[in-house]
């Protein structure tokens, strides 16, 4: 598993001491408001989420893991990349509203985007943004990425809910078929 590292910040799996950061993000109202409506999650899906990440991080060696201060390893947010249903690769972001408006957000998933370009070799990321949600539209918009289409959530994965979100794109590749991760040997960049 690969850990990121910027100059202020750290990607890493997540630490079962890490729980109690992510339940504070997760249990927050302004944290959770274009998440989930602003609706808590339960502590059933604070574990399923640790779970699904742990698989993640095993299976295709990717996942939304914990954004830290590299001073101080204290979990501030997360950032990362997920499969989407349809095949193609998510690249999402939440920062402990704490440290909102201070960069974060665009300096952990600079370093993500970088990763799946380089390392991972993808040819694309999409954003899933609630669209009233114009923080992470100007982070979308400083990564390089732009507008493709606004759809309903839960064409991206089907345990979302049926609310209508936008979807932002950066391209790391010239237009083609649907996202796919390029195999070893194909050539790429």
């Amino acid at each position: 598993m690969t850990v990121l590292s910027t100059p202020r910040l750290q990607i890493r799996p997540w630490r079962p001491g890490d729980r109690p950061a992510l339940e504070r993000m997760a249990l927050d109202r302004d944290m959770m408001r274009y998440v989930t409506g602003g609706e808590p999650w339960s502590a059933e899906r604070i574990d399923a989420f640790l779970e699904d990440q742990a698989a993640g991080y095993r299976q295709h060696g990717l996942a939304f893991g914990a954004v830290t201060h590299r001073a101080r390893d204290r979990v501030i947010g997360l950032a990362g990349i997920q499969p989407l249903d349809s095949g193609a690769f998510e690249l999402g972001w939440w920062i402990w509203k704490d440290h909102w408006g201070q960069g974060y957000a665009t300096e952990a998933a600079a370093a993500v985007v970088a990763h799946a370009r380089y390392a991972l070799e993808l040819d694309r990321l999409y954003a899933v943004i609630d669209p009233p949600n114009s923080a992470s539209i100007r982070v979308a918009e400083k990564l390089g990425m732009v507008f493709e289409q606004r759809i309903s959530a839960r064409a991206t994965r089907a345990e979302r809910p049926d609310t209508s979100i936008v979807l932002y794109v950066v391209r790391f590749g010239g237009p083609g078929p649907a996202p796919t991760r390029r195999q070893p040997g194909a050539g790429g960049r």
